[in-house]
């Protein structure tokens, strides 16, 4: 079976539409998102509907959770929270309700793997995962995890194996696949499809193929300067626009 995993869209309907042409194209049999949908970006509405009319399965991030307020945003940055509010204005019900129904951690029924925006050992308080240091609590709750455990947030690509005895590796992402031969859990972070921070600016996304029990790591080209336009456009904060312009 080959699972497609997107995240961190943030209302940028470019990236969503040029990653899902790619995702087509590869055939997956399942689609799963990991959260964030809106924030940041100028089409919250259009990208919560293209992902509620095709993924099989979900997870809530952050700042959809700020939308539907089932998180405290008052801490957030002002521009991040005023984005928030903003696009809680643009979803109808119908959205809103998709947003408001998906739960913190998605079990696949294959045995295989876990999903969660942030980190599964509390996932309703979205903590990251980017480092050897932020991937160890997670010995916390071991028995719970899967092969792979895929998760968000950081909008970066990373690949960490927990060896045993509180010990983690990184794993080297330059060849864009993982073979999944060893016989630890391991923890997978896929990129962002519309707000990707490690200085390329094209679109991220993952596939894992349960059966080879490989992950592929995607970058899709899309029509940044679109979603800049737009975000000006719209008045809404200018810096926004600027990072999408160098992948940051």
């Amino acid at each position: 079976m080959l699972i497609a995993l997107i995240s961190d869209i943030h209302g940028n309907l470019p990236a969503l539409e040029a990653v899902i042409r790619r995702i087509v194209e590869l055939r997956p049999d399942r689609l799963y998102f990991l959260g964030d949908a809106v924030g940041y970006g100028p089409w919250p509405a259009e990208s919560v509907e293209i992902l509620r009319r095709n993924v099989h399965g979900a997870v809530l991030g952050n700042h959809d959770a700020g939308v539907v307020r089932k998180t405290d945003v008052s801490n957030y940055f002002d521009a991040i929270r005023y984005v928030i509010e903003w696009s809680r204005e643009q979803l109808d019900d119908t959205q809103k309700d998709f947003l408001g129904k998906l739960k913190y951690v998605l079990n696949d029924d294959s045995g295989l793997l876990l999903c969660s925006h942030g980190s599964p050992r509390q996932p309703e308080q979205f903590d990251y995962i980017y480092s050897k240091d932020t991937v160890e609590p997670l010995y916390e709750i071991e028995p719970f995890l899967r092969r792979v455990t895929f998760m968000a947030h950081s909008h970066l690509f990373s690949y960490f194996v927990l060896t045993g005895e509180g010990r983690t590796i990184e794993l080297d992402l330059s060849s864009g696949q993982i073979d999944i031969d060893f016989p630890y859990p391991s923890v997978c972070v896929i990129g962002s499809v519309g707000q990707p921070r490690d200085g390329d600016r094209r679109a991220g996304f993952v596939t894992f193929d349960t059966e080879k029990m490989t992950v592929m790591f995607h970058r899709v080209e899309y029509a940044v300067e679109r979603t800049v336009s737009q975000i000006r456009k719209l008045k809404l904060p200018r810096s926004f626009a600027d990072r999408l312009l160098e992948g940051r």
